[in-house]
């Protein structure tokens, strides 16, 4: 193929989130002459095209309408793009791209960035039943399966879908910015630091709960929680029915250079999710030289080398989640160590390079004529 092959991928939601910040470094890294990348947002413009127009890669907004009612918008956009490759994430969105990737001959990839092709928490319910019964009787008009999770593709075999379709592409990182700092002699009490979006699985009402306990055991330490979401009032509410007011401190959702600001001013980063696919914030905390306290859920265990790099507990379990901060807040020297070995595996392992060159060769291997 002489011309560039033509990407695009179609997110329901332009929000500084995990998914869409990781597929905004990879659009742009791409080399537009080479392969040229259009990235669909159903929502309203927000902070992710306003990054990938600042950096050339062309953006198209759709508005806010969702997957079904945006689907003429969508469908023009798509064929206006003409792609080779499209790529659709999340459960609905991947429904419409399938779909419309047919009528435009592009090979089409699902995206899975987390442990389900659905954001809710189990399958074994009538919901989740509904959602992999639909997706085995539409496997057949995806190409490839895409995860950042092993967990996840594994998820997908146990419930039919063909072992070929399946391809696991790690998250990648930028180390370079991420610079480790001199954490010492700092005055102040120590601080936890967790970067997630304020839904149901991150759970960051249980790092509430773990610092209640602190407290209660007089270990001082300041919790400063990043991102939005729907749950953020609620754990605004809980900090104040608690009385952690004085030392819980809620930023909203913050661009990628105040979250290095925020990993930088910290002691700890901690994410206490029910379940994840590859978490960037963990990466971003890693690389950062931050010791890590999670769950030992899928994805975040394959990041954090328990003992090694952090500390992980049970999910859904604030006193351990407390004992395993206490742990590290009464020790700098573990820290320390702690967050130059997780430093060192994502420079090593995760890189943002990596990333872009196995997504390059897994869109290269699909195109051609369906």
């Amino acid at each position: 193929m002489t011309r560039p092959l033509r990407v695009v991928h179609v997110l329901a939601r332009d929000a500084l989130a995990g998914t869409e910040v990781m597929i905004a470094a990879q659009a742009e890294r791409a080399d537009p002459g080479v392969l040229r990348t259009t990235v669909v947002f159903l929502d309203r413009p927000g902070p992710i095209a306003a990054r990938l127009r600042d950096a050339a890669v062309p953006v198209v907004s759709l508005g806010g309408h969702g997957p079904l009612a945006g689907l003429p918008g969508l469908a023009t956009a798509i064929r206006r793009a003409r792609p080779d490759v499209l790529c659709g994430y999340g459960f609905r969105t991947g429904l419409a791209t399938r779909l419309l990737g047919r009528a435009v001959r592009a090979r089409t990839v699902t995206g899975i960035r987390g442990l389900y092709v659905t954001e809710i928490e189990r399958l074994d319910g009538p919901r989740g039943r509904l959602v992999m019964a639909v997706e085995r009787a539409t496997a057949p008009l995806v190409d490839a399966y895409v995860a950042n999770s092993a967990g996840a593709l594994a998820v997908l075999a146990e419930h039919g879908i063909p072992a070929a379709k399946l391809h696991h592409v790690p998250n990648g990182i930028d180390v370079a910015a991420w610079p480790p700092v001199d954490r010492e002699g700092r005055d102040g009490p120590p601080v936890i630091a967790c970067v997630a979006r304020f839904t149901p699985v991150k759970r960051q009402q249980d790092l509430v709960a773990a610092l209640a306990l602190l407290r209660a055991r007089g270990v001082d330490a300041h919790l400063r929680l990043a991102g939005d979401g729907p749950l953020l009032g609620a754990v605004r509410a809980q900090a104040e029915r608690l009385g952690l007011t004085d030392r819980v401190t809620l930023h909203g959702a913050l661009g990628p250079a105040a979250v290095a600001g925020l990993l930088a001013d910290a002691d700890i980063a901690c994410l206490p999710s029910t379940q994840e696919g590859m978490p960037g914030a963990v990466m971003e905390a890693m690389a950062s030289g931050l010791p890590v306290v999670g769950t030992a859920v899928n994805g975040i265990a394959d990041l954090v080398d328990d003992g090694a790099t952090g500390l992980l507990v049970a999910p859904r379990d604030p006193p351990a989640l407390a004992a395993a901060l206490e742990r590290l807040l009464g020790d700098a020297p573990l820290r320390r160590r702690m967050g130059a070995a997780g430093r060192a595996r994502v420079a090593g392992e995760l890189s943002l390079e990596r990333m872009v060159d196995a997504m390059d060769g897994l869109y290269r291997g699909l195109a051609g004529p369906p």
